[in-house]
């Protein structure tokens, strides 16, 4: 991401109807299916790639909040919201805890960033405690590739398959694995086309930064969030974006697929 966009993702993520939505997510899905016996003072838990920090805020819910970011950017906007335990990493290396820290990691549209993203899946599986759970995000579909993700530095977009298959051999069961912002792909499906065509290659911006009337961005968010509650008791086969909820064997749980 450009360093730029680092302050203004901080102003937006307080409002934004995808910003607002991811959040949502998070809170929805780690509350439904990842519900856990021990008290949420004694867990610990993971943002990889917290960019700016708001992710970590809501995390706060569910035990002690760590974060792992690259750009001294970011990092400084992470001060501004009083977050500590953060750790500066290259998310392409290892990452800096011990084995079996975190009961609940999450790592959201980070993984289409990176040459290696196995290797990354790999070092979050290792530092997750045994029985704990993995939440992934990340763009969805090569037909949407456009001027966003050469915005974002993205490399990839991703089938839930292809992803599926980045973890077929890691030591985790699968307890979710769906498309979502479905409803609204269509129309953004045709938006990024379009750009894509008359848009001047040098001019590529991401979407999120574009103004959003006041009252579209309501309606926006309302629709998400309509849309990612059905997620509760169903997938969609397909989206602008995937998420994975993965949840780590103990050592002597067989593997299942």
């Amino acid at each position: 991401m450009e360093n730029e966009e680092y302050k203004i993702m901080h102003i937006l993520e307080q409002t934004h109807w995808w910003f607002a939505g991811k959040q949502f997510l998070v809170e929805e899905i780690l509350s439904r299916f990842a519900s856990m016996n021990m008290s949420s003072q004694k867990r610990k838990v993971l943002d990889v790639g917290c960019g700016t920090g708001i992710i970590l805020k809501v995390l706060e819910k569910f035990g002690t909040p760590y974060g792992v970011e690259l750009s001294p950017q970011a990092i400084e906007f992470l001060k501004k919201r009083d977050l500590e335990r953060i750790a500066c990493a290259d998310a392409n290396q290892s990452i800096p805890f011990k084995s079996g820290t975190f009961t609940i990691i999450t790592c959201l549209d980070v993984l289409e960033h990176l040459d290696n993203d196995l290797g990354l899946m790999e070092e979050m599986l290792r530092v997750c405690k045994p029985g704990g759970y993995i939440f992934v995000t990340v763009p969805a579909f090569g037909a949407l590739w456009s001027g966003h993700d050469v915005a974002l530095h993205h490399k990839r977009r991703y089938a839930r398959n292809k992803l599926l298959e980045v973890i077929g051999n890691l030591r985790c069961t699968v307890e979710k694995a769906s498309y979502y912002n479905t409803v609204l792909f269509p129309l953004i499906l045709i938006i990024r086309k379009s750009r894509s065509l008359f848009m001047p290659k040098e001019d590529v911006q991401s979407d999120l930064f574009i103004p959003v009337p006041a009252l579209l961005n309501w309606a926006l968010k309302l629709l998400f969030k309509a849309e990612i509650r059905c997620l509760r008791f169903m997938s969609f086969p397909f989206g602008v974006s995937i998420m994975l909820l993965l949840k780590k064997l103990g050592r002597h749980q067989p593997m299942k697929r």
